[in-house]
């Protein structure tokens, strides 16, 4: 099972509507996405959330366009992040026994990847996928612009979506945190407040969030250089 959040507002972007919609080369960019969990046999069903009010529009020129068949649900997201994968999951019920949870505006996770980080979720029950942090990273105090301390960059990650999870541990996790009032900027966090032990995986370069205008660009690139890597 696996979750694929795409409600983001796309700020970054400049506007014009969900990024998840912006053609990329042949198709949305959400087509490429959700293409890779089509073509991964290790998942048997997608649930995809989107804007209010975009559900029809995903459904028709998305899921039926591109033939996506493991898309078995097109569902309203949340004003956030984490409200969006909450309602996702309250979905989802109890159908699987690992659950997936993708960027919608992830569009060029390798297949390989994927595969596996269900293998190692299935196993240990929280992983993510992320990348070493290559730059000089500095805590900064935001209203003066100041540096605080300079952060070993050894212990640091850049963390990615796929975050693969036992489906009954992650729902806990979003029930706790609903209890609580506690927020993340991942699934793993909410996990993490468990004490529950999270994994990292070596993620992929190519893996890249589509966020501002440049990141569309690379991924332009990124998906030409892999048709001419097949055609060479």
């Amino acid at each position: 099972m696996a979750v694929v959040a795409a409600a983001g507002r796309s700020e970054r972007m400049g506007g014009g509507g969900n990024k998840v919609f912006l053609p990329l080369v042949d198709r949305p960019l959400l087509a490429h996405t959700l293409s890779v969990f089509e073509a991964c046999p290790m998942v048997d069903e997608v649930v995809v959330a989107v804007g209010e009010g975009e559900e029809d529009f995903c459904r028709r020129e998305v899921v039926e366009a591109f033939e996506l068949r493991k898309v078995t649900g097109v569902i309203r997201g949340g004003a956030s992040r984490q409200e969006t994968v909450g309602l996702a999951l309250r979905f989802v019920g109890s159908a699987a026994g690992a659950v997936v949870v993708h960027d919608g505006a992830r569009p060029l996770l390798p297949v390989g990847l994927l595969e596996r980080a269900i293998e190692l979720g299935r196993q240990q029950g929280a992983v993510v996928v992320g990348l070493p942090a290559r730059d000089t990273v500095k805590r900064v105090e935001p209203t003066v612009s100041r540096v605080v301390e300079t952060l070993d960059r050894r212990e640091l990650w850049l963390i990615q979506t796929p975050q693969v999870f036992w489906l009954d541990l992650l729902q806990m996790a979003y029930r706790r945190a609903a209890e609580r009032g506690l927020a993340a900027t991942d699934d793993a966090g909410l996990v993490e407040s468990l004490k529950h032990a999270v994994l990292v995986l070596a993620g992929s370069e190519e893996n890249l969030k589509v966020t501002t205008p440049l990141d569309l660009v690379l991924a332009r690139a990124i998906l030409e250089n892999r048709a001419r890597r097949k055609t060479g």
